[in-house]
C-alpha cells in the first residue's frame, strides 16, 4: 500500500504597497492583489474578495470594536454575527473598506490621494492618503503599511481618446491637493510641519527672515547717518559751501527720520 503525501496548498503571493514612496496623484480601488488571499468566515475557508462582497452586501449594524493582531474581527449584520479571521493586515484593510461602505461611500466610488510617507523606529513604513467622495474630502487620514496588499492603483490613462484628457486629469489632482492643504486640518498641518515634507501641487509659503530684515534696515539707517556726518564735516572744513552742506545735512536727517518711522514695525 503506497503512502500518499499531502501537498500543502500554496498561499498566493501578494503585491504589497512596498517600502518606497508612491507616485503622488489619484488612486482607485483594485482588489486583485488581495482577492484570492485566504480568510476564514465563521470558521469556513474563503477568500478576501468573497468575504468583502459578503460583508459589503450585508447591512452592517456594528463594526469591530478594536483592531487586534491576535483576535478575529466580529461584524454584526442583519443576518447575524460574521466572524472574520485572517492576517491582521487583511483585517485592517477590510475594516477600512467596510467602514467607508457602511457610511454610504462604496470604496469603488471614492478616490484616494497619496500625500505622505512615514516610518517608525521599529522600521514600519506608512503610506498616507486622503479620500474624496462626491465633491468632498471625507477622510483626511487613511494609511497602509508597506506589507499591506496593494489594493489601490494609480489612475492613469495610457491612451486617452481626447487630447485634453491628461490636462484635465492633472487639473483634477491639483484641485484636490490644494483643497486638502487649504481646507482640512491634516492638510494645513502638513504645510506647517517644521520638517517641511513634500507638498504636491502646492507652493510652500515663504517665511520672512525677521533677523535679516532688521539687519538690512539697520545698515541702511547707519549708511544714511554716515552721510549726515560727512555733510556736517564738509560744512566745517569748507566755509564757502557751509550753507549748502548744511541744507544737505538737514535733508539727509529728514530722510533718516522718515525711514525710522516707516520701518518702526519691522520685527514685530
Amino acid at each position: 500500500m503506497s503512502e500518499e503525501t499531502a501537498t500543502p496548498q500554496a498561499v498566493p503571493e501578494r503585491k504589497t504597497f512596498g517600502r518606497k514612496r508612491l507616485t503622488p496623484g489619484a488612486y482607485t480601488l483594485d482588489l486583485s492583489a488581495a482577492a484570492d488571499l485566504p480568510v476564514m468566515v465563521n470558521g469556513e475557508p474563503s477568500t478576501f474578495l468573497a468575504a468583502y462582497y459578503k460583508l459589503s452586501d450585508s447591512k452592517i449594524q456594528e463594526m469591530p470594536e478594536r483592531a487586534s493582531v491576535r483576535e478575529a474581527d466580529k461584524y454584526i449584520t442583519e443576518a447575524g454575527l460574521v466572524v472574520l479571521a485572517c492576517d491582521w493586515r487583511l483585517l485592517s484593510e477590510m475594516r477600512t473598506l467596510l467602514d467607508l461602505a457602511r457610511q454610504g461611500m462604496p470604496p469603488g466610488e471614492v478616490t484616494w490621494f497619496y500625500y505622505d510617507f512615514d516610518w517608525s523606529q521599529d522600521a514600519d513604513v506608512s503610506h498616507d492618503f486622503f479620500v474624496v467622495h462626491r465633491g468632498e474630502v471625507v477622510l483626511e487620514f487613511c494609511n497602509f503599511s508597506s506589507e499591506d496588499p496593494r489594493i489601490l492603483n494609480r489612475k492613469h490613462d495610457d491612451n486617452p481618446i481626447w487630447h485634453s484628457r491628461p490636462y484635465f486629469d492633472e487639473a483634477f489632482e491639483r484641485y484636490w491637493y490644494r483643497k486638502f492643504y487649504s481646507e482640512t486640518v491634516t492638510g494645513q498641518l502638513m504645510v506647517l510641519r517644521p520638517d517641511e515634507p513634500t507638498l504636491f501641487h502646492q507652493d510652500r509659503p515663504q517665511t520672512r527672515d525677521v533677523v535679516k530684515d532688521i539687519e538690512r534696515i539697520t545698515l541702511i539707517k547707519a549708511y544714511r547717518l554716515l552721510w549726515v556726518v560727512v555733510s556736517l564735516l564738509a560744512a566745517i572744513a569748507f566755509p564757502l559751501i557751509r550753507e549748502l552742506m548744511g541744507v544737505v545735512a538737514v535733508l539727509l536727517t529728514i530722510d533718516v527720520l522718515y525711514r525710522c518711522w516707516a520701518t518702526r514695525k519691522v520685527g514685530e
